[in-house]
């Protein structure tokens, strides 16, 4: 696809990915995983931000299990394609092609080894999941969604993970932020939760016509800097 520049091999095929560096030396690796609506200019634009605070940054196309290439607007008629192809998606071959994607990241020449996970709505899932998988050094997740249906699996996170909430996130209830908050207080001080008054689901996103909060957007891109350096390996954690 035109706006890839990557490619990986998975269980299905070629995926393609959108990797971005701003640095000739070796940086810490980021996997972004994209919302419902792929790999768009929102996500290449998250991903060239992230790359230009240090990171050298990949976006792969998980919904190439499905259809390669999806990109997607904001409008009403692409969120209904958006919402159509993610309840198609098996979510246990995106998440395995996630790790492709963290592996890939890992022996490209541009990355120093170190791989962690950021992840934005459906990717904020994913990055949530992958932290309760394992052999990632750590994980963002803004926004997460469905946390209910895999609770379970947060009852052990095995990497440092940090979590972006906006109080009014109509996706997320105060009784799902509760759920975050109880899995992220185990051990106490290794993760981070974090809210952003009156900012709702996709803050982070300043490409969307509704829902950006820059000041929020702001801090959070921040706090997630400062935790992915504090996180920093010398090379991708085995997973057990």
């Amino acid at each position: 696809m035109k706006n890839f520049n990557f490619e990986m091999k998975t269980s299905h095929g070629a995926m393609g990915g959108y990797i971005s560096s701003g640095s000739p030396e070796k940086q810490q690796g980021v996997v972004l995983l994209p919302e419902i609506f792929g790999i768009n200019n929102a996500m290449r634009l998250a991903a060239d931000q992230f790359a230009r605070e240090g990171f050298v940054v990949l976006a792969p196309d998980i919904f190439s299990q499905i259809e390669p290439g999806v990109e997607l607007t904001y409008s009403e008629s692409d969120r209904e394609i958006a919402i159509s192809l993610w309840q198609r998606m098996d979510d246990q071959v995106a998440l395995h092609d996630a790790r492709v994607a963290v592996e890939a990241l890992a022996s490209d020449p541009r990355c120093d080894g170190s791989v962690s996970v950021l992840g934005f709505c459906l990717g904020g899932k994913y990055a949530l999941q992958l932290s309760a998988i394992g052999g990632i050094d750590s994980s963002v997740s803004f926004y997460p969604v469905k946390v209910q249906d895999y609770q379970a699996d947060l009852a052990a996170l095995k990497c440092p993970t940090q979590v972006h909430i906006g109080d009014s996130d109509a996706h997320i209830p105060a009784e799902v932020q509760e759920i975050l908050m109880r899995a992220l207080s185990i051990p106490p001080g290794l993760h981070e939760f974090f809210t952003y008054e009156k900012a709702g689901h996709g803050f982070f996103n300043s490409v969307r016509s509704f829902g950006f909060a820059p000041e929020a957007a702001k801090l959070a891109l921040s706090r997630s800097v400062e935790f992915l350096r504090r996180h920093h390996s010398n090379g991708l954690q085995k997973s057990p």
